[in-house]
Parts: C-alpha cells; sequence; structure tokens
C-alpha cells in the first residue's frame, strides 16, 4: 500500500515532460559509433555509470524507489541541467572539430539510450514509445539491461564542482540583468581547467582577461 499524493504525481509528470525534452532535442543530432571523449563526455559517463550500478542493484532487489529516484536526480538535475548545457555549442559544432563535434553526440546518445533502457521497467509506454522512434523498430522490452560504460571514476570528483561553478556563473548573469548567453569576466577554477573549451564555451567567457 502507498499513501496517495497529488503533488508526487505532478512531480513525476514534469518529469516526464523534461524526459520527452530531452528525447526531442538529442536526435537532432547524428548518432556515431564510436567517439574519443572529452573530459566533459566521460565526467557524465562516469555519474552515469554510479546510476546504471544503483539502479541493477535496486531491480535485483525489487526495490523500485531506488532506480526511480537515482535516474530522475541524475537525469533532470546533472544530465539535462548540466552536461546537456555544457556541450550544446560542442554538439552544434561552435567553434569545435568534427572530432569533438561527434563525442558530444555520442555521448548524449549513449545517455539517452542507457536512461531508456533503466527506466523501461518502471515506464514502459514513453520508452518504448521513444526507443522505437530514435533507434529501433523492436521494442526496448527485447533489449537487455545496459552495462557501464568504460570510463575511470576518477571523474566523480569533479561533479559537485562543476555545479557550483555553473550555478555560481547563472547566479552573476541574473544579478547583473544580462542574458545566459551574454559574455561575462569569470575567471575558471584551477580544479575545472581540464572542462576549460566547455565551460568557455557554454558561457561565453572567451572574453576572460
Amino acid at each position: 500500500n502507498f499513501r496517495y499524493s497529488e503533488q508526487k504525481l505532478i512531480d513525476k509528470g514534469r518529469f516526464l515532460t523534461k524526459l520527452w525534452n530531452i528525447a526531442r532535442f538529442i536526435p537532432m543530432f547524428p548518432q556515431p559509433k564510436k567517439a574519443k571523449l572529452l573530459a566533459s563526455d566521460k565526467w557524465i559517463c562516469a555519474e552515469l555509470n554510479e546510476v546504471i550500478e544503483k539502479s541493477l542493484s535496486g531491480y535485483k532487489d525489487f526495490n523500485f524507489f531506488i532506480p526511480t529516484n537515482s535516474i530522475k536526480e541524475f537525469a533532470w538535475n546533472i544530465f539535462a541541467d548540466h552536461y546537456i548545457e555544457l556541450v550544446k555549442p560542442r554538439a552544434y559544432g561552435q567553434g569545435f572539430s568534427k572530432n569533438e563535434q561527434e563525442a558530444a553526440w555520442y555521448t548524449l546518445h549513449t545517455c539517452l539510450k542507457i536512461l531508456l533502457k533503466l527506466l523501461a521497467p518502471i515506464i514502459p509506454f514513453i520508452t518504448d514509445y521513444i526507443w522505437r522512434e530514435v533507434y529501433s523498430k523492436n521494442s526496448i522490452h527485447k533489449e537487455k539491461f545496459p552495462e557501464k560504460v568504460k570510463v575511470d571514476k576518477k571523474w566523480l570528483k569533479f561533479t559537485q564542482e562543476l555545479i557550483n561553478f555553473n550555478s555560481f556563473v547563472w547566479n552573476e548573469k541574473k544579478r547583473a540583468k544580462i542574458s545566459l548567453k551574454d559574455p561575462i569576466h569569470i575567471e575558471i577554477p584551477s580544479k575545472l581547467k581540464v572542462f576549460e573549451r566547455d565551460l568557455k564555451a557554454m558561457h561565453n567567457l572567451h572574453n576572460f582577461i
């Protein structure tokens, strides 16, 4: 038995809308068969691996709250809000090489495919619809659960730093009453220099003096 909550039902509806929007954005780009990942790509794949591990553990124990919560947290608060925004300029090829662009495409599709597979037992209809529309005419429910992406766990240490920096820049632009697309003079922390090119393109920091 579960205590009914209309607010929780509304929240779940919002998440489905978020998933739908993600699934509309990513298929705009081709799906490369392989790519040489950049730092930002490796970071999000390391985060995705954590979601895979938690979700499969939850399913094994028939505890569906674990995959539900971990997938929602990742998809909304990390993947959509930070990674997608981080790689949009690269995905569109704005100041990046073709190989760098394809790395963004590859990672975006990898994340979406894995999220759909992990969510399929919980929200079977929308995941199957998106899967058939984007990846295969065969049902997603004939697919196996995903395996982890081959990336080092060390990239997880950057998550909070990236979230904090992005939030700081967004707040500074809001305080300055300028658009998120407008340039701003903020220095990238030394810990995040490995993400420098993506961060500069994301926040329009290339005019920093």
